[in-house]
């Protein structure tokens, strides 16, 4: 493939339907009948003749193929999953085939909280380093990162959060890019761009930079006496969330973490955590990060490591506030007492990972599960089901402690502690956790009720109109 090639397909402005293409639909093992597909932005109409038409959201569909002049639509995954097979649509079916992968491809970054301008979304040859796999994948340029999303359904994407670029290499061999991680390690070639690779390089390494000045920016606000030497090395480390600890750091640790901490609050809980993690020297990170990219406004939080096999969480730019923990390690390989540093470590750094994914949004981590079920919970099931790193961070969560007042938030994370260094199974569940949900429950409807008011316990109304996220930047 020479080049960048992108889809021409118009999204329709509204919510209606593009004019029908025609042809022939047969489920597998029957007959062929009349069909037409009629595309709309959030959903389109199938209507196979002597049926009902079926409307199909574009994220339904898990095969979207084509081979020798026949396409294939299989609706959700297993064997008895709706499918049909598209006949005779002559020059009308490739075009289809593409516009349906892009709006799936559009529909699912959107339930990622990624959005997308309504550019054509280009298609490019890409390749692991090692060799292992190659293919055809879109591009998605977006302002916290790429997506490289291989048309091959059985292929996960490579997502480039923008802090985690390293050197973008043009590469006159193969007449492309390499891209490297920020640890130098080679994550993706683009081969075969033709004139795109001076434009694709520019719009990495312009991610890449961004992601450093909004760092810079932020720590001169809230550190401006620091020397610039410190300031600068803690913007490289800090880029977007990236979870800093105190030897990382250096001389720029006593100045940030005091200018994190200025809220009396989290002061107070950030110093209990210390306390029952050995004081001065427990493991712990500060993280900060641009609400959106180009922001001024900050989004800062820390994380400490627990005894139990637990690290804390608590997002310190909200106002009213939980402890979030997590466990660190699998639970059957907690010998019990202190935390794994390591396991800790690397908790830290992909529940940080997750809240950047994520824009910050909590909740999706921490519903338990009758509440996600719910109407109003399904714009952060959307989200799961799109963020990997998410998922994960709600895979991990164990409960978060609500900060009603100091003894009874003191009395419930000694509880958990000891709780969670004797849990082995994955699946048992805290038993003071349903009296914490009822706490949140309390505190939204109160916050609900006071027009006034713009916090609850978890740090935010998280969620817009119909039970989606306010945000969805980036």
């Amino acid at each position: 493939m020479a080049g960048v090639e992108p889809r021409r397909d118009a999204l329709p402005a509204d919510d209606t339907y593009a004019p029908p293409v025609a042809g022939e639909v047969r489920v597998p093992g029957g007959p062929a009948r009349g069909a037409s597909i009629a595309l709309g932005r959030e959903t389109f109409l199938l209507r196979i003749e002597g049926t009902a038409p079926a409307t199909i959201a574009y994220r339904d569909l898990a095969t979207i193929a084509i081979d020798g002049g026949v396409g294939l639509l299989v609706a959700g995954d297993g064997e008895t999953a709706p499918r049909w097979l598209l006949e005779r649509w002559g020059t009308s079916l490739g075009p289809t085939i593409a516009a349906l992968r892009e709006r799936r491809l559009r529909q699912r970054l959107s339930d990622g909280l990624v959005r997308v301008p309504d550019d054509p979304i280009p298609l490019v040859e890409y390749a692991l380093p090692d060799g292992s796999e190659a293919g055809v994948a879109h591009l998605v340029l977006h302002p916290w990162g790429a997506v490289v999303a291989p048309l091959d359904e059985r292929r996960p994407w490579i997502r480039l959060r923008r802090s985690g670029i390293g050197s973008v290499d043009a590469v006159p061999a193969f007449g492309g890019l390499r891209v490297h991680a920020s640890d130098g390690t080679a994550i993706v070639d683009l081969p075969r761009l033709g004139d795109a690779v001076a434009r694709v390089r520019a719009a990495l390494e312009a991610a890449r930079d961004a992601a450093v000045v909004d760092a810079g920016a932020l720590l001169t606000a809230l550190a401006p006496d620091l020397p610039f030497a410190a300031r600068d090395r803690a913007a490289r480390a800090m880029a977007d969330g990236r979870p800093a600890h105190r030897v990382a750091l250096d001389e720029a640790w006593t100045p940030l973490e005091a200018a994190v901490l200025t809220e009396p609050t989290f002061a107070e809980s950030y110093a209990a955590l210390l306390a029952r993690s050995g004081g001065g020297d427990a493991q712990r990170w500060i993280a900060i990060a641009p609400e959106e990219p180009g922001s001024p406004t900050p989004k800062s939080w820390f994380l400490v490591t627990l005894p139990g096999n637990l690290v804390a969480l608590e997002l310190v730019s909200e106002g009213a506030h939980a402890t979030y923990c997590f466990r660190a390690g699998p639970r059957a390989e907690h010998p019990g007492g202190p935390t794994d540093p390591a396991a800790a470590s690397e908790r830290a750094r992909a529940v940080s990972e997750a809240l950047i994914d994520a824009r910050f949004l909590r909740e999706p981590m921490a519903l338990p599960d009758e509440r996600l079920a719910r109407p109003e919970g399904r714009r952060y099931r959307l989200a799961l089901a799109a963020l990997p790193s998410l998922a994960a961070a709600r895979a991990a969560f164990v409960a978060r402690l609500v900060h009603r007042d100091p003894t009874s938030w003191s009395a419930a994370l000694d509880d958990l502690i000891a709780w969670h260094d004797a849990a082995r199974d994955e699946r048992a569940a805290w038993p003071g956790r349903a009296a914490q949900e009822a706490m949140v429950d309390g505190a939204q409807r109160a916050a609900a009720d006071d027009p006034g008011s713009v916090a609850g316990p978890d740090g935010g109304q998280e969620a817009g109109p119909g039970g989606g996220p306010a945000r969805s930047s980036g």
